[in-house]
């Protein structure tokens, strides 16, 4: 396809209001709120009306965002319909899934009552779904300029902070052994403090988005000092002391998650502080985990991976026996999130001034992306997301045990693409 600039900006824009927004516009419950997003890998079949909370917040985040922006070209009714959704959703988030704490439950059903999504775990065993819920809240008290999710997404995210700096933010689904430290937990907080301050800042509240970036700052500094490793190797899990682990789950490293915390990291970098040296290493990782994971083969970046590169190794650790399942079950799995986390790291790195092996990366994500995902079938439309190695089409949870396949991550990388582009 052409490469101009424009180009790719107009065929990001059209593969989302053409391919993907089409898709999940029909899958909202217009009756009760919330959204559809327990369904199938490849789009076809609605397998619950449960809702997970994360999900909710992920959508009001996109509504909202896709019916403020004005740099992404969406027509009239379209951008209408997304700022309803983004209410109603936000309504729901507030009245069925926020609790003491305050938290937000990591489960409802359609009528938005609580329940528990593992026996004996809670209503609330994520602070993910707390990051999630404060994110959309955020976006939308932006759009609509309310205070009412504003004071909300505050509170959830003012916890979250408490929680992840105490050692005590619960990890579901992904639950690690009891005195692991996650990267993901310093990954979302500097994401969820992107968002809450930009929010904070449209409503004047000053020195709450003081506050929110201090936070981001020392979540970005475990990142860099903690878990990213000087070969450029982004480390998932950490002993309490710091220290690399040496258990099978212990090693694994998720490429889609170090590009996807990298351009997290280059986006805000002037925002977190972040010195020149910073942001080298961060496009640093970009490129030396894009090439650990990039199947030569078959193409595409494979989901999960050992430090050292290739399927995950080391020995078996009875606590962590599940999560090790999984990454040995789904290793070189073809999931379509990473492939578009790295595609829009590796644009924000050629903008920061990267180079010609970044632009070079952006090329085959690229290239293979959207050769292998968008769904053949166009009466279902949207993207099959999970395949084999091959590229084959898979059944089955993604990435885990839940049934979840929701708008996120899809959505969130066009309208990104599209929008630095313009």
């Amino acid at each position: 396809m052409e490469r101009t600039k424009e180009a790719l900006r107009r065929f990001y824009t059209d593969h989302l209001t053409e391919v993907v927004l089409p898709y999940w516009l029909a899958r909202s419950d217009e009756e009760l709120g919330g959204f559809y997003t327990c369904i199938d890998p490849t789009g076809a079949t609605l397998l619950s009306t449960d809702k997970y909370v994360w999900s909710q917040g992920r959508c009001v985040w996109m509504y909202s965002r896709l019916a403020a922006d004005p740099l992404v070209r969406l027509s009239g009714e379209t951008r209408e319909r997304c700022r309803l959704l983004a209410q109603k959703g936000a309504a729901f988030l507030e009245g069925h899934c926020l609790t003491e704490g305050p938290r937000a439950v990591f489960l409802v059903d359609r009528q938005g009552r609580p329940k528990e999504a593992f026996p004996g775990a809670g209503l609330c065993p994520s602070a993910f779904a707390d990051c999630f819920a404060a994110m959309g809240l955020a976006a939308w008290a932006e759009l609509c300029r309310w205070p009412e999710p504003m004071d909300a997404a505050w509170g959830l995210f003012q916890n979250a902070v408490k929680l992840a700096e105490e050692g005590r933010f619960p990890t579901a689904p992904d639950q690690l052994p009891d005195g692991w430290r996650s990267q993901a937990v310093s990954m979302i907080l500097v994401n969820t403090a992107a968002e809450v301050a930009r929010a904070l800042r449209a409503l004047g509240e000053t020195e709450k988005a003081a506050w929110a970036r201090d936070a981001a700052r020392r979540a970005a500094r475990r990142v860099l000092d903690d878990f990213l490793q000087p070969e450029g190797v982004l480390l998932e899990c950490l002993s309490a002391d710091g220290q690399p682990l040496d258990t099978l789950y212990g090693r694994h490293i998720n490429p889609g998650h170090t590009c996807e915390c990298m351009w997290f990291l280059l986006e805000e970098a002037d925002w977190l502080g972040l010195s020149a040296e910073d942001r080298r290493r961060a496009m640093d990782a970009c490129l030396a985990t894009t090439a650990l994971a990039w199947d030569g083969e078959f193409g595409g970046m494979m989901y999960y991976l050992d430090r050292e590169g290739g399927a995950p190794k080391g020995r078996r650790y009875a606590p962590e026996q599940e999560l090790a399942d999984a990454a040995v079950r789904d290793w070189s799995n073809k999931l379509w999130w990473p492939q578009l986390e790295a595609l829009y790291a590796h644009l924000v790195c050629v903008q920061a001034g990267g180079g010609e092996a970044h632009r070079d990366w952006f090329r085959k994500l690229h290239d293979y992306t959207f050769s292998t995902f968008p769904n053949p079938d166009k009466q279902v439309g949207e993207w099959l997301q999970l395949r084999d190695r091959a590229g084959r089409p898979l059944a089955g949870p993604v990435g885990g045990r839940l049934p979840v396949k929701d708008p996120y991550h899809i959505t969130r990388a066009l309208y990104l693409l599209a929008r630095r582009l313009a």
